[in-house]
């Protein structure tokens, strides 16, 4: 007999997430993913003067407000026929802010979103650092969250286990040090005021620069230092998520940082479909669509330039306000992962030859990155290729250039932007009436990877790489909660355990 266990609410961040899986023998058969929080930002945007766009959808995510930001000027560039237009200097004070909230979520998802599963923070002695001795004393106050309570499958030595509990700590500062680096062109982070349709708000002078390249000399040293040695030891330790959680194996990314390369604008991170194949094929956006069949809404498969999908409470079929992307009818996975992969599948450096050596020093095959350590191994890679290399981008900047463009906004227009959000592939969609916003719409990485079942009854790729995975024990079925997580949803929540034969609930508190 099947048993059935609800994880509810797995994720803060772009509303609540409901993983619902069907477990026999063990084994995950069925799962169910499930968004239960309808949000409706487009909907606010609508009659609007289009330059608010940029201000609220980046209140969509606070995490990762960044991405939003840039996909929505970029919407906006295109909307107003200036996209061909924006000056380099704009581009790169764009790239810089961008790139450094990739930086900045790369370190948090590992170290305070996922790390937990791995480290038992209550393991640790007195003597190694002040750090760890507040800790200890913390720890003894019996006010343990968000420690305690845990999932229970710990296997670091104590030294290491104390290293990486130490690095936990010292990577809230880490997280500080990126957001101020943002601020130094935005402003204020998160929902910083630098980028705006035609370029950025400020110029950039040597004391700017010199802030700027001081932090990310800082967080170089953190990430290759320790946060790529943690990863190491988490691989070491836990050798089996190299072969768990390995998803729909179609990886798809819009690219991401334009940089000026022989008088053209090449995407530092390529936009590209990967196919279970590792055949690579370039982007048409006209081929990304959404299906309702599984989710709270009616109408047909649209393509996200077209109209809203309306709401519909009572449908029967339905188990989430998520939507259903596709590209090309297929299931695809956003974020790092693809990113990466599709860099290195195109063959573009860095990206290949730090992939390559990347897996050397892991000892692992391309396939063992569809996995929840290939996920953590190419966010890593990704931070640490990424910090190196705006240190170049800021060295680019004329001092004497422009660095924002005129333009009139349009009485009838369309735009799209698509860019990378940390999570994965982000795409903004305008309609311009009589001067003001008609139409809006957003599909964030969320959107893609936690989406539910499409109309051809195809899983989405967390329900994909959750399905057929063995849990050893139903009761804490910390291999779920690790998979979930390597997709880089941001949580923190209460899981309740039911046990359908017996109609008893179990509830544990989990800092996931």
């Amino acid at each position: 007999m099947r048993k059935k266990i609800v994880i509810d609410p797995v994720t803060r961040v772009e509303g609540h997430l409901k993983i619902e899986v069907e477990i026999e023998d063990n084994v995950v058969r069925e799962a169910k993913s499930s968004g239960m929080l309808y949000r409706g930002i487009e909907r606010i945007l609508i009659g609007r003067d289009p330059r608010d766009a940029c201000q609220i959808t980046q209140r969509i995510c606070g995490v990762c407000p960044q991405g939003h930001a840039t996909a929505s000027t970029m919407c906006l560039d295109d909307a107003f026929g200036i996209k061909e237009k924006i000056p380099e200097n704009a581009w790169i004070v764009r790239n810089l802010m961008h790139a450094s909230n990739h930086i900045h979520n790369s370190i948090l998802h590992f170290y305070h979103l996922s790390i937990l599963d791995y480290i038992d923070v209550t393991n640790v002695r007195k003597g190694i650092s002040r750090e760890l001795d507040l800790l200890c004393e913390f720890l003894k106050r019996d006010q343990l969250y968000p420690f305690v309570p845990r999932c229970e499958d710990f296997r670091l030595s104590q030294k290491i286990n104390e290293r990486i509990v130490n690095n936990y700590l010292r990577a809230l500062e880490m997280r500080r040090i990126a957001q101020e680096a943002i601020a130094i062109f935005g402003g204020r982070m998160p929902h910083q005021c630098g980028i705006i349709p035609g370029g950025v708000t400020q110029s950039v002078d040597a004391g700017k620069i010199e802030n700027f390249l001081g932090k990310m000399k800082d967080l170089q040293e953190f990430i290759d230092s320790y946060y790529w040695e943690d990863l190491k030891s988490i691989a070491e330790y836990y050798p089996d998520y190299w072969e768990i959680g390995s998803g729909c194996k179609n990886l798809l990314s819009f690219g991401v940082f334009p940089i000026k390369e022989n008088g053209k604008y090449i995407k530092f991170q390529p936009p590209g479909v990967v196919s279970e194949n590792l055949k690579y094929e370039e982007v048409d956006e006209r081929e990304i669509t959404e299906s309702v069949k599984y989710s709270w809404y009616e109408g047909e498969v649209l393509n996200p330039a077209e109209d809203f999908h309306k709401v519909r409470y009572d449908k029967k079929q339905a188990y989430s306000w998520i939507k259903s992307p596709r590209y090309k009818k297929k299931v695809c996975e956003v974020g790092p992962l693809a990113r990466v992969f599709v860099g290195y599948i195109k063959g573009k450096e860095p990206w290949r030859d730090e992939l390559k050596k990347a897996m050397e020093e892991f000892g692992i095959d391309e396939n063992k990155l569809f996995s929840v350590l290939g996920r953590h191994l190419c966010r890593a890679l990704e931070a640490k290729v990424l910090v190196r290399e705006v240190q170049k981008w800021l060295l680019r900047i004329d001092k004497d250039g422009g660095f924002y463009i005129e333009y009139k906004i349009p009485e009838i227009g369309t735009g799209i932007g698509l860019t990378e959000a940390a999570r994965g592939a982000l795409g903004h969609w305008i309609k311009i009436e009589n001067y003001k916003i008609s139409h809006y719409q957003v599909i964030s990485p969320t959107t893609w990877n936690a989406s539910p079942k499409d109309e051809n009854g195809n899983n989405g790729p967390i329900e994909q790489a959750i399905i057929g995975t063995k849990v050893k024990d139903e009761e804490n079925p910390v291999e779920i909660l690790r998979i979930v997580r390597s997709f880089d949803p941001c949580l923190a929540c209460a899981v309740q355990l039911i046990d359908r034969r017996r109609l008893k609930k179990k509830e544990i508190m989990v800092w996931v």
